[in-house]
């Protein structure tokens, strides 16, 4: 049997140097407790090429404690600070094996208990030209692929980002010459369909690398037996955590109250984004609360957005929105009943109406 764990995408880099290298080691963690005879890096392991030299024996070291073997491929970001046209990988990266320079592929033969599977590494090319590759007729259990790119059956937008229109991949080829598993990197979240007999898989990457990748950070188990054909199961990674990303109200005296339930919602490894609107007598005292909270987080990263904060001495200088202000906190004082309204929203809509309104005359 063989057993690979499928990943691409780790950008490890120096300006978050402890938390991508904490992720490595748990992918190298992972594929040991899964018992897997193989890792896939299927591109961008490095955020950028000067990444590479930074970080390489540190890599080296982590991924040495794993004993069986590990092939990679060279994506688009590890090109990142080169000339154009120079091969990235000048540095040996062993225990990684990947092509060498002037490479179109790198082919791998392994043999485990009885199942043979190739493996085709293709580096990154924004144009991949398939007229070099000439497959020979398929001798083995399994065939398997590592290509970084764009495959736009599983890809449905190609924007704002223009990485994701670089390197169109065409899968056809490979559905002709029987591949049994393409191991896709270059797409942040995680996709995957059947093609006939071929799985073709983005395991997203493993980390949270940019703001809006949402949900558990993953890698893919493979598993290749003796019937032919490819189980694919996900596993998440912990020490990745989540992007996460609130949106949360101020009140008209600068509270914002559902700020306290946050703690019990983010972990320490997770990315925070707190976006905070509404209306507000003096904006300061909104900006020193979220700041004492921002500051006592137990999260890796936060930011707090509140560009759609206002305050209300604008609004309520004009008379109409004046007198519908000293009416509904007339009301307010009032109320004696149960379950009150929500009055700051009240309030909230009531003021942009009537902006809104003004604004128009």
């Amino acid at each position: 049997m063989i057993r690979f764990l499928h990943t691409a995408d780790v950008h490890l880099s120096q300006k978050e140097k402890e938390y991508s290298l904490s992720v490595l080691k748990e992918i190298v963690a992972a594929a040991k407790e899964e018992e897997c005879t193989h890792i896939l890096f299927c591109g961008d392991l490095f955020d950028r090429n000067s990444d590479i030299a930074a970080l390489k024996e540190e890599v080296k070291t982590i991924l040495s404690s794993f004993t069986g073997k590990i092939f990679y491929i060279p994506g688009n970001h590890e090109e990142l600070g080169l000339a154009e046209g120079a091969y990235p990988i000048t540095a040996d990266l062993s225990p990684l094996s990947y092509p060498q320079k002037g490479e179109s592929y790198k082919l791998w033969t392994e043999e485990i208990g009885g199942v043979e599977a190739e493996f085709f590494g293709f580096p990154f090319n924004r144009i991949l030209d398939y007229s070099n590759i000439q497959f020979k007729e398929k001798t083995v259990t399994y065939r398997i692929a590592l290509l970084h790119g764009t495959e736009t059956k599983l890809v449905e937008y190609l924007g704002p980002s223009p990485e994701e229109a670089d390197s169109i991949l065409d899968s056809k080829p490979f559905q002709e010459a029987e591949f049994d598993y393409l191991a896709l990197g270059h797409i942040h979240s995680e996709r995957s369909i059947t093609s006939g007999a071929m799985i073709k898989a983005y395991p997203g990457s493993p980390r949270v690398v940019s703001s809006g990748e949402f949900g558990p950070r993953t890698v893919n188990i493979v598993t290749l037996g003796k019937n032919g054909t490819p189980v694919l199961k996900k596993r998440i990674l912990s020490s990745a955590g989540e992007y996460k990303e609130f949106s949360l109200t101020a009140t008209l005296t600068g509270e914002v109250p559902d700020l306290a339930k946050l703690p019990a919602s983010i972990s320490k490894q997770d990315s925070v984004r707190i976006k905070v609107s509404g209306i507000v007598e003096d904006e300061h005292d909104v900006t020193e609360l979220l700041k004492r909270f921002s500051e006592t987080a137990d999260c890796r990263k936060i930011e707090v957005k509140t560009g759609d904060l206002r305050t209300s001495s604008v609004l309520i200088d004009n008379p109409v929105a004046k007198l519908f202000y000293e009416k509904l906190m007339d009301q307010k004082s009032k109320w004696n009943g149960d379950n009150p309204p929500d009055w700051n929203e009240i309030l909230v809509l009531g003021l942009e109406q009537i902006e809104d309104f003004a604004g128009k005359n």
